[in-house]
């Protein structure tokens, strides 16, 4: 393991850097747009733009990579990435912002789908649940640091588009130069949406609305962190408290789902987000710290929802099966995002503010009316039977490196049970 993580140190700080970059995108356009009085329905287009781009990247990369490789993809995504950032400041105009947008989510894919092909080509069986452990924990820290930047704004945050420019066009340097041998790529083949469905009804509509609700706060919980009054500083530290409760809860959580049903941890995490938000609506007006509190709360019950999802669909799955059925739940999981912020802005725009949590309320409600509905559908499955829950959070790519996970695309010797001493 140590082995492995030396020889990727220069690809996860390429992704911390990149992460740091995105993570001050999102709540700084968040902010701006609010300043700039674009709207709620086209800041929710704004912000909606980056998981159309992203969506659609995911269909592309994989075979931009095939036809030229790794590193010139990354370099041009690091580079797309770069330079649609500085349009922002130059042309303050929402149609232009939601074209930017959509770029920088095209972007941002092809940088995940080449790190997370690197790091499946540097796993082996032993190493390979730790390195998506320390890929997940590297990708929060660096949005959570990414958000915390936005304390830097000053009279004019013009200075902060010049910075995460910067910082994305350094994140390329130590991966477009690193030694290691270029991994051969071969994306998984994603199963159809019927085997899918067939396999786990509760995952495909869970993942449709995880996905919904989680671009709603990353996408548009810097616009709604503003109306209410906040300061730049205090929407900063509103979104990260959504990764400080993800960070706290995800494992707890995720070693729960190992010791009883799955379906009723799934369960338990929504009621919880359903409580946390209606706290939430009935207490705005007793400062920033209760806020603080609920939405670290509700960001630790809702983020390991994407992974719980996963699981459970896994659970009734052969290895060969696993990495096709999780990239159909990942995309079907983007196809969600898409719809988040632009609901969201028009709801606000109809509504009032409220309408942001009173959405997603209206949302985790439905899920606990399907789950239980599920739980009386089908028999549960006995908990020796089921696999072990493993975060994950990326793309297709990123299903190939659960640790139970078997696919054309891994190397013959990778799959044989490792009975050899571990070093």
């Amino acid at each position: 393991m140590n082995s492995a993580l030396r020889s990727s140190w220069t690809l996860f700080f390429g992704i911390l850097l990149f992460m740091i970059g995105n993570g001050l995108q999102g709540v700084l356009l968040g902010v701006r747009s609010e300043q700039l009085g674009f709207g709620d329905i086209a800041t929710g287009l704004v912000m909606g733009g980056y998981f159309i781009g992203y969506f659609t990247g995911s269909f592309f990369v994989p075979k931009m990579v095939n036809k030229v490789g790794h590193i010139r993809v990354f370099g041009v995504m690091a580079a797309l990435a770069s330079a649609s950032i500085l349009v922002h400041p130059i042309a303050e105009n929402s149609f232009i912002w939601m074209f930017m947008r959509i770029l920088t989510g095209f972007a941002y894919v092809g940088m995940y789908i080449v790190s997370e092909s690197w790091i499946n080509d540097k796993a082996t069986n032993l190493t390979r649940g730790a390195l998506l452990s320390v890929y997940m924990i590297v990708q929060m820290l660096g949005m959570m640091i990414g958000q915390f930047m936005l304390n830097l704004s000053g009279d004019n945050d013009y200075g902060l588009f010049l910075a995460i420019s910067i910082i994305v066009s350094f994140a390329a340097i130590p991966i477009m130069l690193t030694a290691a041998s270029v991994p051969d790529f071969s994306a998984p083949e994603p199963a159809s949406l019927r085997r899918v469905y067939n396999t786990s009804p509760l995952s495909v509509v869970g993942m449709l609305i995880v996905g919904f609700n989680a671009s709603v706060i990353f996408g548009m919980g810097a616009v709604y962190a503003t109306k209410i009054g906040m300061n730049v500083s205090q929407v900063s530290f509103f979104m990260v408290s959504i990764g400080i409760g993800a960070m706290l809860l995800q494992y707890p959580i995720g070693k729960l789902s190992d010791l009883l049903d799955r379906r009723t941890v799934i369960l338990i995490t929504h009621l919880i987000s359903v409580l946390s938000l209606v706290v939430a609506y009935l207490t705005l007006g007793l400062g920033f710290t209760m806020i603080f509190l609920i939405i670290a709360i509700y960001g630790g019950v809702s983020t390991p929802q994407y992974s719980l999802y996963i699981a459970h669909a896994n659970d009734y799955l052969s290895p060969r099966q696993v990495v096709g059925t999780s990239a159909k739940l990942i995309m079907i999981n983007g196809l969600g995002a898409i719809f988040g912020p632009p609901v969201i802005g028009y709801a606000i725009y109809v509504f009032g503010i409220n309408a942001f949590l009173v959405v997603q309320i209206v949302t985790h409600i439905g899920m606990v009316s399907f789950i239980i509905y599920r739980m009386f559908a089908r028999e549960s499955m006995p908990v020796e039977a089921q696999g072990p829950f493993i975060a994950v959070r990326g793309t297709g790519i990123a299903a190939s490196l659960l640790p139970e996970a078997e696919w054309e695309g891994r190397k013959a010797t990778e799959i044989k049970t490792t009975t050899g001493p571990k070093h």
